[in-house]
């Protein structure tokens, strides 16, 4: 059938089957009885005939065509080809927009174009996402409970809707139906018509498969007569009518996948969930899932171009790769961007993130700086080793969870696991998004809570360390469980394990008395960090292959503690080619650092480690070495546990206990004709006591404690007691 017989048929009612041709009713008369006659003359012409005796020019004027309507166009060579275009098949959008043509030529083959916009056409499918043949037309036969049939081409569907019947068909041919195409047709009473050979057998049993349970009914018609190869097309040409053809798929049973293809099925869907993704490197491209207008979307971002595009999905060698579907973004489970938006350079956008928290957060300057530089690290987290986290550390009402909502909702794909009554939830999400974890009341009081969380965080702090444990319903299926990634949490009181506190980065909250924060945090902070996420997923994606993980940085950073030098290593790689950002950072790790010793000199510790410190300045220290018991040399300091209690108000017992957790070592000596445990002088101890608990202009020497011992003697000379009765010390 040509193009022209095609539109002719399409715009006639009660059109069957008869001889060589067809008959319809007549438009030009009020016709009772199929009096108009259509057929095909030998050039392609359409030959239409009144037995009633309307006129030609009549029945053209009826059907809105000019005369040349009837005549065949002269065909058309399709770009990039030789073989003329003799059939062209319309596919639309639900709201009947075009979105592409399938092409049948001269030679029978097929293919693909889409509108270019400007009244042309362009080549294949592009970006455009296929969907069913007759869209518009099977979701309204849906809602007035149709049956829809599904025959293998798009012919076969014209010719079925001519005897007023619903069809569709997905394009491409046989084999090419996606397990998407189904979701249109749920709830729906569907009949597949396959074609009269091995490959349309198949695909009928593919597309039956696929609707399975998601359809009301699925039933597989085989009609009768049909020649080898033969289609409904050809079945109605030889007589068959509507009634006959539901009367058969009433007649047909229902369809059930055998056993096995049920498996298939299930490993299909399985795959199928696979197949699903938020972020994918494609050579040179990157794909972000994002998420507008209630769309999950992908964002292609050309790395040597810098240019992007949106797309409903991915396709990869006729494997489709779609973003996360469900509820997680829609109901605020997890944070995407929507775009990307322009941010300048990388110190405008660290001031704007900053002036962005400072602007509904209180937390110490310093802390502001280092959230920010936290926030862009989690954006590129995937490309380094190892990561901190972030702590808000505090009783309730002091702000722990402003916090969360603030530093937490602008870093990477945060996900929500605050309302998580189980950390069960916590495992599923982060495998599935990969995203930032943010969690309220981190430190659960159920214990075995306590413990998978303390888990997760201890695991996930560096790539490579999933949580492995065995299911509860099956102990010899191990599940392996990715819990890699940065991490924003809450707590009341500090962890019990000593490793996961040294990777907090932690900021005591306290009540606000600040005016100028908002209690409610409206429209205006939401669409801030929309704005925000929006650059922070261009800075992601200009970056992504920038950094390297492994490049050392020019940075001096000398004198910083080895906790913070570690916890240093991403960010310095993360600015390494950016001189400005960099001596920023180390101007804040230098503050971070006076700032923690500051913390550390305020408790009981710093109390005794400043006496300490204060009592050997207070002293001359002039002390002959003498030899120990074990064949070295030590050195008495002369000051007790008891002298440094007197000086902070502490017990001698506490300071014992202090003293002890320092690594510092005590013997008993004879002082003043009394036995007395002495502190024994260590250099190294003592440099890195000084380092971390006394705030001087350079905490990288330690000032004013002897290294060598002098041979000038004053106060009395004492000796040890048991270990070495001979051994002699001097008293301070």
């Amino acid at each position: 059938m040509n193009q022209v017989m095609n539109s002719i048929l399409s715009r006639l009612n009660g059109v069957k089957p008869c001889g060589n041709g067809w008959k319809a009713l007549c438009p030009a008369h009020d016709d009772q009885k199929q009096s108009l006659h259509v057929s095909e003359g030998k050039d392609g012409r359409v030959l239409i005939h009144c037995h009633a005796g309307c006129s030609i020019n009549d029945i053209c004027q009826a059907l809105g065509i000019e005369l040349k309507g009837l005549f065949p166009q002269k065909l058309k060579v399709h770009a990039g080809g030789k073989s003329p275009i003799v059939a062209t098949y319309d596919y639309r959008a639900a709201n009947g927009k075009l979105l592409f043509q399938v092409c049948r030529t001269v030679d029978k083959r097929f293919f693909q174009r889409r509108p270019d916009g400007k009244g042309g056409w362009i080549n294949g499918l592009g970006d455009v996402k296929p969907v069913l043949y007759r869209l518009p037309e099977v979701l309204q036969a849906l809602k007035q409970g149709e049956t829809i049939f599904i025959p293998e081409g798009e012919k076969d569907c014209d010719n079925l809707t001519r005897i007023g019947l619903t069809a569709t068909t997905s394009p491409m041919g046989a084999g090419k139906w996606r397990d998407h195409y189904s979701e249109h047709l749920r709830g729906a009473k569907v009949v597949i018509l396959p074609d009269n050979d091995e490959p349309g057998r198949k695909h009928a049993q593919q597309v039956a498969n696929s609707l399975y349970g998601k359809t009301g009914s699925v039933k597989v018609l085989e009609l009768p007569s049909l020649p080898e190869k033969g289609d409904v097309s050809d079945w109605l040409a030889t007589g068959g009518t509507k009634e006959e053809l539901l009367r058969l798929a009433a007649e047909a049973p229902e369809w059930r996948p055998p056993k096995r293809a049920k498996r298939e099925k299930d490993k299909k869907e399985d795959e199928h969930k696979a197949r699903q993704t938020s972020f994918l490197v494609n050579g040179g491209t990157l794909f972000e899932q994002i998420y507008i207008d209630g769309k999950n979307l992908f964002l292609a971002y050309e790395t040597t171009t810098g240019e992007t595009k949106t797309m409903p999905f991915i396709e990869l060698e006729e494997k489709i790769i779609e973003p996360i579907n469900g509820e997680d973004v829609e109901l605020g489970a997890v944070k995407l961007p929507s775009g990307v938006e322009e941010y300048g350079d990388t110190l405008t956008l660290l001031a704007e993130i900053e002036a962005h928290i400072y602007s509904y957060l209180d937390v110490s300057p310093n802390y502001l700086k280092f959230a920010a530089y936290y926030v862009l690290l989690s954006w590129l987290y995937d490309r380094f080793h190892t990561l901190p986290y972030l702590r808000a550390l505090g009783d309730t009402g002091c702000g722990k969870s402003r916090f969360l909502d603030v530093i937490g909702g602008l870093c990477y794909k945060a996900i929500s696991a605050s309302g998580c009554v189980t950390p069960a939830p916590i495992y599923r999400m982060l495998r599935k998004w990969q995203g930032t974890l943010i969690l309220d009341e981190a430190d659960m009081k159920n214990s075995d809570e306590y413990n998978e969380v303390v888990t997760i965080l201890n695991c996930g702090f560096e790539r490579g360390r999933p949580v492995i444990r065995a299911t509860k319903d099956n102990p010899d299926k191990v599940q392996i469980l990715p819990v890699y990634g940065p991490k924003v949490f809450a707590t009341r009181r500090r962890f019990k394990d000593v490793a996961l506190e040294a990777r907090c980065l932690t900021e005591i909250m306290r009540e606000t008395d600040r005016d100028d924060i908002p209690p409610v945090l409206g429209r205006k902070f939401f669409e801030e960090q929309q704005t925000l996420r929006n650059k922070l997923l261009l800075f992601r994606l200009r970056n992504y292959f920038n950094v390297d993980p492994e490049a050392a940085s020019s940075l001096n950073l000398d004198g910083i503690e080895p906790r913070l030098r570690q916890i240093s290593e991403a960010f310095t790689s993360l600015f390494a080619n950016e001189p400005e950002v960099l001596e920023s950072y180390r101007e804040f790790i230098t503050n971070h650092q006076r700032e923690l010793i500051e913390q550390r000199a305020a408790t009981k510790t710093g109390q005794v480690v400043e006496a300490l410190f204060e009592l050997l300045e207070e002293k001359t220290f002039h002390v002959p070495s003498v030899p120990s018991y074990k064949g070295d040399s030590e050195l008495g300091t002369g000051i007790a546990a008891s002298d440094i209690a007197e000086k902070t108000g502490l017990t001698s017992q506490a300071v014992g206990a202090i003293l002890k957790g320092l690594g510092l070592e005590t013997k008993r000596m004879r002082q003043g004709g009394q036995n007395k445990r002495m502190i024994i002088y260590n250099k190294a101890r003592f440099e890195k006591l000084r380092k971390r608990y006394i705030l001087t202009e350079n905490n990288s020497e330690l000032e004013n404690v002897p290294t060598s011992l002098s041979t000038n003697t004053l106060g009395t000379l004492g000796t040890l007691e048991q270990e070495n009765p001979g051994r002699e010390v001097w008293e301070i």
